[in-house]
């Protein structure tokens, strides 16, 4: 069994938790044992930079004493990919970001795609991010939604305000791919349609199958020592 603990950025309500738990049980393999855990002392939501670091301090002190005898793998549940290779190095358990996993393979098939975040600052924060990660040059847009976490939670308001910001993205943006600009956002079939058949990648799923292909594959990092 391919143990794999994913760890919320933010203090969770019970509701949410259970939610992060459904949707990543529901596309693991069926060998894979998918373990969402909350974050203590973490932020209420993550708007600011200053959030994600707060974010990041809280993953390394709740994370930084795992071993690999408590799991194969940790998956980050954020797209700021906060504190990734300081928990990997504290613990020895290989760690992963679901932005690096996902824009690769979005260039991959894109020579240009565009970020849809919940509001400006955070599509900001995802564009710096992609340009850290060398993908910066293929960023044809960003697109945000102008709702707060609390609104995006609503299902209908979401729906509405995700479908009309991919078809701006389909049909003046240039994008051959779309970034969803947050782990929790879920793809509904009104949204595919208004994408015009763009690729929707969804980082927090995309990254979960790359480690258990990874994994199954025989290409899992070798340990690394500890400083």
């Amino acid at each position: 069994m391919f143990r794999v603990t994913i760890v919320s950025p933010l203090r969770a309500t019970e509701a949410d938790l259970a939610r992060r738990q459904r949707r990543y049980g529901a596309h693991a393999r069926p060998d894979t044992a998918v373990t969402v855990v909350n974050l203590d002392g973490g932020p209420p939501a993550l708007e600011t930079p200053g959030d994600v670091h707060a974010s990041a301090a809280a993953i390394a002190r709740q994370m930084g004493s795992a071993t690999p005898a408590d799991c194969d793998a940790i998956l980050i549940d954020c797209v700021f990919d906060p504190a990734v290779d300081e928990l990997w190095d504290a613990t020895g358990v290989p760690t992963f970001g679901p932005t690096r996993l996902t824009l690769p393979l979005a260039a991959s098939v894109a020579r240009r795609f565009s970020i849809v975040a919940r509001t400006e600052r955070l599509a900001g924060q995802l564009a710096d991010l992609a340009t850290h990660y060398g993908h910066g040059a293929r960023l044809a847009s960003l697109r945000t939604l102008d709702l707060t976490y609390e609104e995006g939670k609503d299902p209908a308001r979401f729906e509405a305000a995700m479908c009309g910001a991919l078809r701006r993205v389909a049909t003046e943006d240039g994008a051959e791919a779309v970034f969803l600009g947050s782990t929790t956002m879920a793809v509904t079939e009104p949204m595919r349609e208004a994408a015009g058949g763009l690729p929707l990648f969804m980082p927090g799923l995309v990254a979960l199958r790359a480690v258990e292909h990874l994994r199954q594959d025989g290409l899992w990092p070798a340990a690394r020592i500890r400083a």
